[in-house]
């Protein structure tokens, strides 16, 4: 309880600007707002729901190119600048967004621009400072940090479907920019007062050698499927159940349980792998939430409180166990690019999600085959984790 204790008063400022820092970027506020300008874009423009999602392939490709240069900047200078910077460059993006989209062409672009420029809003900073600052209790500190996003689940559907119905889409975009207007201010504060303990590299491991060793190819393929699997069930959540009756009201409400899901499911899941075998904890998450895809696509709506909750336990997990595993894995120096490199896999799975949910639902006019398929992606993801135990700790650090 000592240890315990010293190391969280020890890094909490990391810890709370990390956390608020989450809250505000891209995992967060842009990609739990994805689903809810969907539809009103579609509507004002004439645009298919498969045309509406390309906003999501768009942006995740974008930020995945750019997730491996990202990572490797911050090994080098620094997660601070990375994360201060990109973060006044997402409120920039929003308000691009809100003022010049007039066109599908035009969305598509500022969409690309707004994931070029700010890869790192990503966990990926945030990340390598909460594994520089803590270790006994590393799982738990991810978690506790990670649960931003849940905030941003919560409170996007929550709040913004209304908001958007009031005052319109574009009013929206300008809402998220001052969200980050208000918080930002207090990430830097904390962040400022803090003393950053992360080491700085101008020596990397070439990235060559860290995507060829076997635990990456292994982590990769687990991380694409899931990926594949999360993003496209809660990209198109909102969506399926306006579709099935539901007032913009209750589907943002019930859309806004996977935020609470999602901050339960990262705390569990940091406390588990401070705990047992990361492999097991990473496996069970899987098959659970696969498990509750199937029960969404055979009970319908009428199953859509649960089907939240445990969609929201695989957002809650996926970004915890990938930085765990990094981390474990991999060199602390070569972090950034590391988990770069993996985040960029998990983006391009993320990329394929929502599109094909969205081609599925206009092949089929329902959402039932994208969750059964979903499910399947994140089964098979279950059983590649068992592969992981083969590997020790800091195996491919020897390499």
């Amino acid at each position: 309880m000592t240890a315990r204790a010293g190391e969280f008063r020890a890094g909490w400022r990391v810890l709370a600007a990390s956390c608020l820092g989450i809250a505000i970027g891209v995992s967060s506020l842009y990609f739990y707002s994805l689903g809810i300008f969907l539809k009103p874009l579609a509507a004002e423009f004439g645009w298919s729901r498969a045309e509406a999602s390309l906003g999501a392939l768009v942006g995740t490709i974008c930020a995945a190119i750019m997730a491996l240069p990202t990572g490797r900047l911050v090994d080098r200078i620094g997660s601070v600048p990375v994360a201060i910077g990109s973060l006044l460059l997402l409120a920039l993006g929003f308000a691009a967004l809100g003022a010049l989209t007039y066109s599908l062409a035009s969305f598509l672009v500022l969409t690309m621009l707004l994931a070029l420029l700010t890869a790192g809003a990503t966990p990926l900073p945030f990340t390598r400072l909460i594994v520089s600052s803590f270790a006994r209790h590393r799982g738990l500190a991810l978690g506790l940090a990670l649960s931003g996003t849940g905030f941003g689940a919560i409170l996007i559907p929550a709040l913004l479907p209304q908001f958007i119905a009031s005052h319109g889409w574009r009013a929206g975009y300008y809402a998220l920019v001052d969200l980050i207007v208000v918080v930002l201010p207090l990430v830097v504060l904390l962040l400022g007062s803090s003393s950053e303990s992360e080491p700085q590299s101008t020596r990397l491991k070439p990235v060559a050698a860290i995507v060829a060793s076997r635990v990456f190819v292994l982590l990769g393929a687990i991380f694409v499927l899931a990926s594949i699997a999360v993003f496209g069930s809660v990209v198109h959540f909102y969506p399926m159940l306006t579709d099935a009756g539901l007032s913009p009201a209750r589907a943002g409400a019930i859309t806004a349980l996977i935020g609470g899901a999602a901050i339960g499911g990262r705390l569990v899941t940091g406390w588990l792998l401070d705990r047992l075998s990361p492999e097991r904890v990473t496996a069970s998450m899987f098959a659970l939430v696969a498990c509750g895809l199937l029960m969404l696509a055979i009970g319908g709506v009428g199953l859509a409180i649960p089907g939240a909750a445990i969609v929201g336990l695989a957002v809650g997990a996926e970004v915890d166990l990938m930085a765990f595993l990094t981390a474990r894995h991999f060199s602390r120096a070569d972090y950034g690019q590391t988990y770069g490199a993996l985040y960029a896999l998990f983006l391009g799975g993320g990329a394929i999600g929502p599109v094909l949910g969205g081609h599925l639902f206009d092949v089929t006019g329902s959402y039932r085959l994208w969750l059964m398929t979903a499910a399947a992606a994140l089964g098979l993801a279950a059983m590649l984790s068992i592969g992981l135990s083969k590997f020790n700790q800091n195996d491919e650090n020897a390499q």
